[in-house]
C-alpha cells in the first residue's frame, strides 16, 4: 500500500519540524514549504494527497494558495486543511469559501490533526 503524501505549508519552522517528524513516524511521506508560492509549486509538481496550509504566510495568504489550488485542473481534488491561530468565524468561512475541506485552530491536539488527515484521505 503506497504511503500518503502530505504537503505542509507553514512559515513556522518549529511547527513544521515537529509535525513533519510526527507524521513521518506515522508512515506519511512529507514535503514542506515555508511560503505560499513555494507551496503552490510543490503541490503542482508533487501532487500530494492532502495539504496542511497556514493562513498567514509571508508572501501570499493561505486563502489565495487554497483558491489557486482549487482553480487548477491537476490540484483541485486535493483536500486542503487550513490552519491558523484565529478562531474567528469569518476566518473559518473564508477558508471554506476558497475551497478548504476544514479549518483547525492552532495550537491543536495531535490526535485531532491525525483524525482529520485520516478523514480526508479516506474520501
Amino acid at each position: 500500500m503506497p504511503r500518503s503524501k502530505v504537503l505542509f505549508i507553514d512559515n513556522d519552522p518549529g511547527m513544521v519540524g515537529t509535525y513533519s517528524t510526527i507524521l513521518r513516524a506515522r508512515n506519511y511521506d512529507m514535503s514542506t514549504a515555508s511560503e505560499g508560492e513555494e507551496g503552490l509549486q510543490k503541490a503542482r509538481k508533487e501532487r500530494p494527497d492532502i495539504v496542511l496550509l497556514e493562513v498567514n504566510l509571508p508572501d501570499i495568504s493561505g486563502y489565495e494558495v487554497c483558491f489557486n489550488l482549487k482553480s487548477e485542473r491537476f490540484t483541485r481534488e486535493i483536500p486542503v486543511l487550513m490552519m491558523s491561530n484565529s478562531s474567528q468565524s469569518d476566518s473559518v468561512m473564508k477558508a471554506r469559501s476558497c475551497g478548504a475541506v476544514d479549518y483547525i485552530v492552532k495550537p491543536f491536539n495531535l490526535i485531532t490533526l491525525l483524525n482529520k488527515i485520516k478523514k480526508f484521505l479516506a474520501r
